[in-house]
């Protein structure tokens, strides 16, 4: 489940489920033996970052249907029910074990729906400087995909759309249409602005992300955190943006937060933005809530300031930075969004975001950035041993060791 609870029943229920923890799952089938059998993404547990609990508590959940899989479609959590226990529990609809086995046999499950998208315009121009088309940016997205699938399964996407390329109308489109195909994954988030629950698009595979690029999506923006696990972010994100401030300035302060990071055993990553700044990314293992993410990026902004006040600021307003580089650790909020990785930028050459070695990270970057493009970066990857910045995904640092480290230093 995804939507119905708030930072303080989350961390209730963590208390909870802290007491019943387990080495290994309390089940088997499917769920566990997902490599013997290929299942859907949504289906299937993360191992490495997965905490077994023993099956105790039993909680009510709203929901529109049983999926053909077994799973819910749309749940949302109501409350947890201290006056059940785990064995008096059925599916919902089945009835007892005893009158199951007189129901009739259940109906064959639908066959696989063809994910097949209609393309439409491929010869439309773009990038009218360069002349790269539509076609050109679905082929992009296809060839790159998998590098760039990794960060969009299972997460929240939004998208912006440019029908009629770079120099046209653009628009933001969180919420999916009612046409969109039902092959697509989508999930529904509760949205406290507009009072409602916004059907957001979900990327698990390569057909749904040529769909997207189809409908003239350019840039894919995501959340921080999965579905499953929404208030608990997969990474913190330090956003060096320059404004008016030279690239040098950039790099200076970004090597101090390599520094830094290195100082204390923090693990962090590095990418372009696909537009003028940097993006450094720590890994959470989502340990923390998004307060305490933006907490953990204030202190190390904090930090690097004390050494660049000449070149960097944390001021908020634009026309109090002047030509400093703004530090920004403020996008560590609940829903609030960056650009994917390998994402194109709808900018001049088509650039896109492109994860870096830190050793890349140097003068030279100003002028090489520009080169990361739809037409370079799958060359790129091909050439590399691996994506630099995939472990973002995955690491569980020691933060409590880490916070101590940083707040000794700070105190410094």
């Amino acid at each position: 489940m995804g939507t119905g609870f708030d930072d303080r029943l989350l961390a209730d229920i963590r208390a909870l489920l802290d007491q019943d923890i387990r080495a290994t799952a309390p089940c088997d089938g499917p769920l566990v033996a997902a490599e013997a059998e290929p299942r859907p993404a949504d289906l299937i547990p993360e191992t490495k970052t997965t905490t077994w609990v023993e099956p105790r508590l039993v909680c009510e959940v709203r929901y529109t249907e049983w999926t053909p899989d077994g799973v819910l479609r749309h749940p949302t959590f109501l409350r947890l029910r201290d006056d059940k226990r785990p064995s008096d529990c059925d599916r919902q609809g089945s009835g007892s074990p005893a009158a199951a086995a007189d129901d009739p046999p259940a109906p064959a499950p639908p066959a696989p729906v063809a994910k097949t998208v209609a393309f439409s315009n491929l010869g439309k121009v773009f990038w009218p400087a360069e002349k790269y088309t539509k076609g050109d940016l679905i082929d992009y997205y296809r060839a790159i995909s998998p590098w760039l699938l990794p960060y969009l399964i299972n997460r929240p996407v939004v998208l912006t759309r440019y029908p009629d390329g770079i120099d046209g109308k653009s628009f933001y489109q969180k919420d999916a249409p009612e046409f969109a195909p039902e092959w697509i994954r989508t999930v529904p988030i509760w949205s406290e602005d507009t009072q409602r629950d916004i059907r957001y698009f979900v990327c698990d595979d390569v057909e749904t992300l040529v769909y997207l690029a189809n409908s003239g999506t350019i840039p894919l923006h995501i959340w921080q955190s999965r579905i499953g696990s929404l208030e608990l972010p997969d990474w913190c994100v330090i956003d060096l943006d320059p404004k008016d401030a030279p690239f040098s300035a950039v790099v200076a302060v970004a090597k101090t937060v390599d520094r830094l990071c290195a100082s204390v055993a923090l693990p962090h990553y590095v990418k372009t933005t696909g537009k003028t700044g940097l993006h450094i990314m720590i890994p959470l293992g989502r340990q923390c809530t998004y307060e305490q993410s933006r907490t953990l990026g204030e202190l190390i902004a904090r930090l690097v300031i004390k050494e660049h006040r000449d070149i960097a600021t944390i001021t908020r307003q634009i026309q109090k930075r002047g030509d400093k580089v703004y530090i920004d650790y403020l996008q560590n909020r609940h829903g609030q969004l960056i650009v994917s990785p390998f994402s194109v930028r709808p900018l001049p050459g088509a650039t896109v975001s492109m994860p870096l070695e830190w050793d890349e990270v140097d003068e030279e970057l100003d002028r090489r950035r520009y080169d990361y493009t739809i037409k370079t970066a799958v060359a790129r990857m091909e050439a590399m041993a691996g994506d630099p910045l995939r472990p973002v995904l995955d690491q569980k640092p020691d933060l409590a060791a880490v916070l101590t480290r940083l707040s000794a230093a700070h105190a410094g």
